[in-house]
């Protein structure tokens, strides 16, 4: 898990301000001084390795991200020591109504990833390299 936490860290902070990521929902960002920062910081030792990524477009982009992933591997079910990537909207989330995923913050552009043990250089050249085909 420290592993996956610091990659996972090495990672958000290369997409946290990367011109086609709309913003990265990742317990590390949480704005000091916040209600959800103070709740994070009484109870957590660290960020974990699952964030929400948005990306600039919609379901059209999170797909061409998604398949120009090499490293990270699509599924539907996240966790594990491999990376691995989804798009709930259109995944595991299909069949829930529009207006419970808009109230859920579930939209096309979304996909969430679950970042493994591999080499965190390695990852961040991956997904720089999806964003590319984006």
């Amino acid at each position: 898990m420290s592993r996956a936490g610091d990659n996972a860290a090495k990672v958000c902070a290369f997409l946290r301000d990367h011109p086609k990521v709309e913003k990265v929902g990742y317990l590390g960002f949480l704005e000091e001084g916040s209600r959800q920062a103070d709740i994070y910081n009484r109870h957590c030792s660290g960020a974990g390795s699952t964030f929400s990524l948005y990306l600039k477009g919609g379901e059209k982009e999170a797909f061409a991200f998604l398949d120009s992933l090499r490293i990270a591997h699509l599924a539907v079910s996240l966790g594990g020591t491999e990376t691995l990537a989804s798009a709930p909207a259109a995944m595991t989330h299909l069949s829930v109504p529009d207006e419970r995923k808009a109230a859920l913050d579930i939209t096309p552009n979304l996909v969430r990833i679950s970042i493994g043990v591999e080499d965190a250089d390695d990852l961040v050249a991956d997904f720089e390299n999806a964003l590319r085909g984006v």
